[in-house]
């Protein structure tokens, strides 16, 4: 429970540095973009820790494939050896005030990954590092402590994500299926750190 409490105080003392600026968790990605732009990647060239084989890009998608008060969310990776080799880890969606709203796994196509099983990418999950430098730094750190806050609640998602594929793959090839245009989120859960943090006495 300490590690959580403290991974806790790093969600809330980063996102509350960038209020003290008129800021948030969002437009710190954004870096002054006046407006996210449909699907670019925030940073233009995303962040990455090639040390770790660790990277992640904020994005946000048009109003008609946009849920329900998001803005927009981040894009977590892994990486192996080779540049082809990585996989996503999670999405994480912010509401306009920069505050997570939204965990949810993909279809192999929307990040074009090598796909992994849901026990592999728990495994990455728990040693999941991402240390770069630079105004992106407390972006980095407050992705890192928010992982290990939401580990469990990741892992159902990925669990589930996996029974949901391997449903319809009964229906279809695996192929077709990881590049049916029409399955792009296939778990999702939604999370209010308020909540959260009220649970583990931090408030």
């Amino acid at each position: 429970m300490h590690n959580l409490r403290a991974d806790a105080e790093v969600v809330l003392t980063v996102a509350l540095r960038y209020a003290e600026r008129g800021s948030n968790l969002a437009r710190a990605t954004m870096a002054g973009a006046a407006q996210c732009v449909e699907l670019a990647h925030y940073p233009q060239h995303d962040v990455v820790d090639r040390q770790n084989g660790s990277r992640f890009f904020y994005h946000a998608h048009g109003a008609r494939r946009r849920p329900a008060q998001e803005h927009g969310h981040f894009h977590v990776f892994c990486h192996g050896r080779k540049s082809d080799d990585y996989f996503h880890l999670i999405g994480i969606s912010l509401n306009a005030q920069g505050l997570p709203i939204r965990l949810f796994t993909t279809n192999r196509w929307v990040t074009g990954e090598r796909w992994r099983s849901a026990d592999e990418v728990a495994a990455a999950l728990a040693g999941f590092q991402l240390q770069v430098r630079g105004r992106m730094a407390p972006v980095a750190r407050w992705i890192c402590a928010l992982l290990r806050l939401y580990a469990p609640q990741i892992v159902q998602l990925l669990q589930r994500r996996d029974a949901a594929m391997q449903r319809r793959a009964l229906a279809q090839p695996w192929d077709v299926l990881c590049e049916d245009r029409r399955l792009d989120v296939v778990s999702q859960q939604r999370i209010d750190l308020a909540e959260k943090i009220q649970q583990l006495g931090c408030a």
